[in-house]
């Protein structure tokens, strides 16, 4: 699918008072993920000799937080648990004809996923699942997309992630040592520079715009 009708997606789902920020920020980060995401798989290609499928991977990255919208209400603050936004994506997907292989990057990419032991021992709002990533494209994408927050836009160090994930559960940083160990830490020296000011200017509007609580409306997890 072309990358201007994922955007129409995007744009369609974007509602609110803020429906604007709301699109800029879900689609800037969707598109700082692609791009993490496809410098790994060219680096794994060059030194493996390894096959990924690029193209897939991009949709992935494009369509992988689409359940964010449907997190919040008309002055964006939460409706539902954030935590299933995964789940929200992978419907809505699923819904719009898209193949399974495309929407269980919605499901599978939250922290480093999330498994049926968590669920219960939380009583998280999930069906009880493993919704874990399985191919080595849905790896590559809950890896990437934890090192950029949605939250308060910006860049997360692989420690800053790592000390995330053990506050949820120790076994989540110990899969993160495993993904670092599979793909490396990822360069995004570049992707700050590019994206400063907007990060600058985002977070601003953050502040100035909403309530604490609004400004702040994510659990755990991007």
């Amino acid at each position: 699918m072309k990358r201007e009708k994922i955007y129409q997606l995007h744009k369609n789902l974007a509602s609110g008072k803020y429906k604007e920020k709301i699109l800029e920020i879900c689609w800037n980060h969707s598109l700082i993920v692609e791009e993490i995401a496809l410098n790994i798989a060219t680096d794994l290609e060059k030194k493996y000799e390894i096959k990924i499928d690029k193209e897939l991977l991009s949709l992935g990255a494009l369509v992988h937080d689409l359940g964010y919208y449907k997190c919040f209400d008309e002055s964006y603050k939460l409706k539902v648990k954030y935590i299933t936004h995964g789940q929200l994506g992978y419907d809505f997907l699923k819904k719009f004809g898209f193949a399974e292989k495309v929407a269980r990057f919605a499901i599978s990419h939250t922290g480093v996923g999330i498994d049926k032991e968590q669920i219960e021992k939380e009583n998280l709002p999930l069906e009880k699942h493993d919704y874990i990533p399985i191919s080595l494209e849905e790896e590559i994408i809950a890896y990437v997309d934890n090192f950029h927050s949605k939250g308060h836009p910006g860049f997360n160090s692989f420690e800053e992630t790592k000390n995330e994930l053990n506050n949820i559960n120790s076994s989540y940083g110990i899969i993160l040592e495993r993904f670092k160990k599979k793909f490396g830490v990822p360069d995004v020296t570049e992707l700050k520079i590019k994206y400063k000011i907007w990060h600058e200017e985002i977070n601003e509007w953050l502040k100035k715009s909403l309530s604490a609580n609004a400004a702040s409306p994510f659990e755990k997890g991007r």
